[in-house]
């Protein structure tokens, strides 16, 4: 008996997609949650995150999973500010960045899928379809969470940042607080902060309706009485 049909008559599986939808996605930050199809970041697939503040988003991503000890390397992603990903929310303790020459991501990626549980990729270039497949196998065999900051094809998820607004500096000085991200991905269009006040992702507080001020009574005069001689 053919396995799909086996797994398909003893677990109610039909597809290799259903297989994986058994597996819990990793946690991620609530504010990021509603991006992905399961609330989470899904296991053995590729997500793609492209657009301005897709970095952040990235690492803002494996946040949750850091501090639960999970293993996440960062491939091709120049040198960031350590302390930016710390305010983030990433446990540094559990987090590489590997700084490598652009022609050499894919055979890093390929290393360490076999020891990382997640990894963040900037690729140096479009690996071709059989490379691709490749990978794909290997991250679907591992189940571990790619996520690439390029259009990648095999991507089960796709996160465009369409977006992006700071504030802080809206009189012309003053420190950049937040910003606002409108994110799009196949369970709609989104908007939060990315970072918060606090560094973290969170909601776009709601607008608040100014309360009218009532205009003042006019002064009542006393009429001038003239005397008349």
């Amino acid at each position: 008996m053919p396995l799909v049909e086996q797994l398909s008559r003893e677990m109610g599986i039909s597809t290799a997609t259903a297989l994986f939808h058994g597996h819990a996605p990793r946690p991620v930050h609530p504010v990021l949650a509603p991006l992905f199809r399961r609330g989470g970041l899904p296991r053995g697939e590729i997500v793609a995150m492209t657009g301005p503040q897709s970095l952040s988003c990235a690492l803002a991503t494996i946040a949750e999973a850091t501090t639960e000890q999970k293993w996440c390397a960062g491939i091709g992603l120049g040198e960031p500010a350590v302390s930016s990903i710390a305010d983030l929310g990433v446990d540094l303790d559990h987090f590489v960045n590997v700084v490598t020459p652009a022609q050499d991501w894919l055979r890093v990626a390929s290393i360490l899928i076999e020891s990382f549980d997640i990894l963040v990729v900037d690729p140096g270039y479009q690996p071709s379809a059989g490379e691709q497949a490749r990978l794909l196998a290997k991250v679907r065999e591992r189940r571990i969470s790619l996520i690439s900051l390029a259009p990648a094809k095999g991507s089960t998820e796709q996160i465009e940042i369409t977006d992006t607004r700071w504030s802080g500096t809206e009189h012309g000085r003053g420190r950049l607080r937040s910003c606002q991200v409108v994110a799009r991905s196949q369970t709609g269009v989104h908007r939060f902060l990315l970072p918060g006040p606090d560094g973290t992702p969170a909601e776009v507080p709601a607008r608040t309706v100014p309360t009218p001020v009532p205009a003042p009574m006019p002064r009542r005069t006393r009429p001038v009485v003239r005397s008349v001689s």
